[in-house]
This record gives structure tokens, sequence and C-alpha cells, in this order.
């Protein structure tokens, strides 16, 4: 809805040389990064897993991070592991 609400207050040259799945990849990262604007984008791998959390600093994400990963665990019915997560963090 706010995709379209921006898309048709775009001039039409900017519509015709862009488009529009295009506008829509760069619309979202730069709603989603205006959403979170205090906080940075941290990206762990955890197993098989690739965790994607938006915090203030590192420890914080480290934690948003485990909590996901026991989440995920637990949806898909996968043990969690007795020594915690390994989370590495991908650059």
């Amino acid at each position: 809805m706010a995709f379209n609400d921006w898309w048709r207050s775009q001039p039409p040259s900017f519509r015709d040389s862009v488009s529009r799945s295009a506008a829509r990849a760069c619309f979202r990262a730069g709603y989603t990064a205006g959403k979170h604007a205090s906080e940075r984008r941290f990206v762990f791998r955890a197993g098989r897993m690739r965790i994607t959390v938006w915090a203030t600093g590192a420890m914080e994400a480290r934690r948003k991070a485990e909590t996901e990963a026991d989440f995920r665990a637990a949806k898909n019915g996968w043990p969690k592991p007795k020594a915690r997560w390994q989370l590495q963090e991908v650059k």
C-alpha cells in the first residue's frame, strides 16, 4: 500500500526509467532501514540457519539471535544444543 502511494507520486519520467520491481526492492530496503534508524543490522550463522537481527550493539544482537535460533529450533522440532548456539557473525 505504501509503495503504491509512493510509486504513483513519482513523476512519469522516473517511472519510465526504473522498473517497478527494482523500485519496490529499493523502497523496501529504505523503509526497513528507516524503521530501524537507531539500530544496526547483524547477520549470524547458527548451524544451517542464517539469522538476521536489528540491534544497537553486538551483545544485544547475539542475545536476539540466540532467542531466534531457539524459536526456530522449537518450531521445527530440533533439539537445542547443550553448549548453546555457536553463532558466527557473517560480514
